[in-house]
C-alpha cells in the first residue's frame, strides 16, 4: 500500500539490483563509507504539486527519526542529513555502511519520502497520502479496513508508468477467501502460503515464488530466566542436532523449501551466508543426547514454544519440532495464539522462552542490529549478549575493505550459529498468486515483495 503512493529514493529492482527512484544517482563521498550523497531528479513532485527538494528529503528523514516508529531502527543509521543544494542530499551515516543504498529502497520504507503537507499534519496521513509515487489515495472511494482505492498522481514524473485508472487494495483476512476471490476474477493478486499453493496450481492460477526467508525456532530465553537449561550452550546445540532438517523441510514446505541451519540464506554470500557452515548441525540424535547429558540434563527438560498460523504457520512448525525434540527427552508444550499481536504480548513481555516463525533474509549488516545486538529489541527480548559475537560484529562494522568485508560478516554468522540462539530449519519461499493476464509480478531472493507500481496487463 505504501509503495503505490510513496516513491523511494532508490528503487529495488526485481532482480535485487538498485535503480533510480527519486534519486537518479548516488555515491559515497569518501572511503570511510560514512558520507552518502543522493542526486534528486529535477521533475519529481509530491501529489499536491510540491516539488521534491533536498530539504524536503532531509525533513522527511528527520520526522521518521523523531517519530520513533517501526522504521526507526533503520533511519537511526542516518543521524543527520544536509541539503547541499536544491537537488543534492548528503547523508551523514552512523558508521561505515556498505548497505545504505538498499536501506533507502521501498523494501525498508525509510526511503519513501513524505511531502511537506503531510509532515505538517501527520495525523492526516492515516486517511490521505502525500507521496511522490505514481498513485495517491482517493479517500472518497476508500473504506478503512475494507478497501483502499488509489488513483493516478497527476504530478508523477513518468505518466507512462501509470498503468491503472484505479488501483484498489482490498482487505481479505482469510487466505482461502482471497484465493477464491482470485479464482472468480474479483481480484488480480494475493499473497499465498504453503498450505494453499497446491490448490492454487490446480485452479490454473499463476504461482510466483522465490526462496526468501529462514524458518525455524527462535530461542529467546538464552539467559535461563524461564528455562534454566537454555542458558547452557551445550543444551542449545543439542536442540540443533536433534532436528532432521531434510525431513522437516519436505513435510512442512514440500518443494518450496530447502534445508538450512543458518540465520542467512544462499544468495547472501557477500553479506553473511557462509557456504563452509552449510549443514553445520547434521541430524544426530546420539550427539544431541550426549550434549544434554554433559550439560547436566540427561533426562531432558520442559519448555513452552509459542506459535501462530499467521506467522509462518508457526503452530504446525512448532509441533513438528516438538515431536523431534521429544526423542531426546525435551518436552515442548505448544502455546498457540490466534494472531501475531496476541503472541507479541508475552513475547515482548519475556513470558515466552521461544517461538516458531520466520525471518526475512537480509544482509548480516542489517540483521545483526535487528536480531543479534543486545539492544535489538523485538528479536532479542531478553537482551542477550556474547562478547565474541559483539567483537566480531564490531570488526565487521569497521571494515571498509570490499575484499575482506564478506569474511568479516561470515564470522558474525558463524559465531551466532555456534551460540545456537536460533534453530533454523529451512529456507522457505515467499509465495503469491496472480491472475494469468497480470504482468509485472516478479520476485527474487533479495527482492521478494513484488512492486505493485510495475503491475500491468
Amino acid at each position: 500500500m505504501f509503495d503505490l503512493a510513496y516513491a523511494p529514493l532508490i528503487s529495488l529492482n526485481a532482480d535485487g539490483t538498485l535503480g533510480p527512484g527519486l534519486a537518479t544517482s548516488w555515491n559515497y563521498t569518501d572511503q570511510t563509507l560514512t558520507g552518502f550523497e543522493l542526486h534528486l531528479r529535477p521533475d519529481a513532485k509530491f501529489s499536491d504539486g510540491t516539488a521534491v527538494t533536498a530539504q524536503s528529503v532531509v525533513n522527511s528523514l528527520q520526522h521518521e527519526r523523531e517519530a520513533n516508529g517501526p522504521v526507526a531502527i533503520y533511519v537511526n543509521e542516518i543521524p543527520s542529513a544536509t541539503a547541499v543544494d536544491a537537488s543534492t542530499v548528503l547523508l551523514h551515516l552512523k558508521r561505515a555502511d556498505p548497505q545504505i543504498g538498499l536501506l533507502l529502497t521501498q523494501r525498508f520504507l525509510i526511503g519513501e519520502m513524505v511531502g511537506p503537507t503531510g509532515l505538517a499534519n501527520p495525523t492526516k496521513l492515516g486517511t490521505t497520502t502525500d507521496g511522490a509515487g505514481p498513485y495517491m489515495l482517493d479517500p472518497s472511494s476508500t473504506v478503512a479496513n475494507d478497501h483502499y482505492t488509489y488513483v493516478p498522481n497527476p504530478h508523477y514524473w513518468d505518466q507512462s508508468a501509470i498503468h491503472f485508472k484505479t488501483f484498489t487494495v482490498k482487505v481479505i483476512a482469510n487466505p482461502q477467501t482471497a484465493l477464491n476471490a482470485l479464482k472468480q476474477g474479483q481480484i488480480a493478486y494475493t499473497g499465498g502460503s504453503f498450505a494453499t499453493v497446491d490448490t492454487a496450481k490446480s485452479q490454473g492460477l499463476t504461482v510466483n515464488s522465490t526462496l526468501s526467508s529462514w524458518y525455524g525456532v527462535f530461542l529467546w530465553d538464552r539467559t535461563g530466566a524461564l528455562v534454566p537449561a537454555l542458558k547452557n550452550i551445550q543444551v542449545r546445540q543439542a536442540l540443533e542436532y536433534a532436528l532432521d532438517r531434510p525431513g522437516l523441510t519436505k513435510a512442512l514446505f514440500g518443494s518450496y523449501g530447502v534445508p538450512n541451519d543458518q540465520i542467512s540464506i544462499a544468495g547472501y554470500e557477500k553479506d553473511g551466508y557462509d557456504p563452509a557452515y552449510e549443514s553445520h548441525y547434521t541430524y544426530d540424535v546420539a550427539k544431541a543426547k550426549s550434549l544434554l547429558a554433559a550439560a547436566g540434563y540427561p533426562n531432558g527438560f520442559s519448555m513452552t514454544l509459542g506459535g501462530t498460523l499467521a506467522y509462518g504457520n508457526g503452530v504446525v512448525m512448532a509441533q513438528a519440532v516438538a515431536d523431534q525434540w521429544a526423542k531426546i527427552g525435551v518436552k515442548a508444550k505448544i502455546q498457540a495464539y490466534p494472531t501475531i499481536p496476541d503472541m507479541l504480548t508475552p513475547w515482548l513481555g519475556k513470558k515466552l522462552p521461544g517461538i516458531a516463525g520466520f525471518y526475512d533474509a537480509q544482509p548480516m549488516f542489517i540483521e545483526y542490529g535487528q536480531a543479534l545486538d543486545p539492544k535489538a529489541g523485538t528479536f532479542n527480548p531478553f537482551e542477550t549478549s556474547d562478547p565474541q559475537l559483539t567483537a566480531a560484529a564490531a570488526a565487521a562494522y569497521s571494515d571498509t575493505d570490499a575484499t575482506t568485508l564478506p569474511a568479516a560478516w561470515r564470522a558474525v554468522t558463524d559465531r551466532a550459529m555456534d551460540l545456537a540462539w536460533y534453530d533454523p530449519i529451512a529456507t522457505g519461499a515467499t509465495i503469491d498468486y496472480s491472475a494469468k493476464d497480470l504482468q509485472g509480478v516478479a520476485l527474487s531472493p533479495t527482492s521478494f515483495v513484488p512492486d505493485p507500481t510495475r503491475f500491468h496487463y
